[in-house]
């Protein structure tokens, strides 16, 4: 199998919404698998709907072309914490309360519809896929349920109580 990453190379990504709206600029040596922890740990990661990368040839130029991009382009949700006490914007905070309690009130009607059979096993991302939100927005809510008791959670997995 050959590498697909272009070697001593970092990738420059860019994330925008529907609208076209720059959300997220960042660096990386392996943008797809970067790209895949920001779908485990945004929460607005949802919006996404494309994505573009550009290789440069070092992680210097990278890190400068990042920066370029941040101070020209304005991305949503990158703040001051990416460039230090210089830049003059805070990251944009994602408010989820909505969607969480959407998802937590949905699976709550289902659990008691009897929707999903005992010891069903629940996770984040197909729960947010079904209700059309990140999946740390849906693991979020399913955490809440097991609080209430509605779900359990073991060995890193909600379940349905038997």
């Amino acid at each position: 199998m050959t590498n697909p990453y272009p070697l001593g190379k970092s990738a420059l990504y860019r994330l925008y919404d529907s609208a076209g709206i720059l959300l997220y600029v960042g660096i990386s040596h392996y943008p797809d698998v970067r790209l895949k922890e920001h779908a485990g740990d945004k929460l607005w990661w949802h919006h996404v709907a494309r994505h573009e990368i550009s290789w440069l040839d070092s992680r210097e130029e990278a890190l400068a072309a990042e920066a370029k991009a941040m101070l020209e382009e304005r991305p949503l949700y990158n703040g001051y914490h990416h460039l230090g006490r210089g830049w003059p914007q805070k990251a944009r905070e994602y408010d989820a309360t909505a969607e969480r309690t959407a998802v937590r009130e949905g699976m709550r009607a289902a659990l008691e519809r009897g929707d999903y059979k005992r010891g069903t096993r629940l996770q984040g991302a197909p729960v947010g896929r079904q209700f059309g939100v990140s999946a740390l927005i849906a693991h979020l809510a399913l955490h809440e349920l097991v609080d209430e008791g509605l779900l359990t959670w073991r060995n890193r997995h909600f379940r349905v109580p038997n």
